[in-house]
């Protein structure tokens, strides 16, 4: 569920060689997490996904994540 959406969300972004990097940790830490749904998975996957985000340069303040790691 959440990788394919990375995945969706990756097709539309065009990547640097580093970016690349960043969104293949994304789109591993999105699998585990649909798998096995750790919070400590949701908050690394939420890391890198800003991290990427950031590269970017979107310095945005929404975070799709932030209501997984909220208990």
């Amino acid at each position: 569920m959440i990788e394919q959406k990375f995945r969706d969300w990756l097709e539309s972004v065009t990547l640097t060689l580093d970016q690349r990097i960043l969104a293949e940790l994304c789109l591993a830490l999105a699998k585990d997490f649909d798998t096995k749904a750790n919070t400590s998975t949701a908050a690394e996957l939420r890391k890198t996904y800003l991290e990427l985000k950031r590269s970017l340069g979107d310095a945005g303040q929404h975070d799709p994540l932030e209501a997984l790691l909220k208990r």
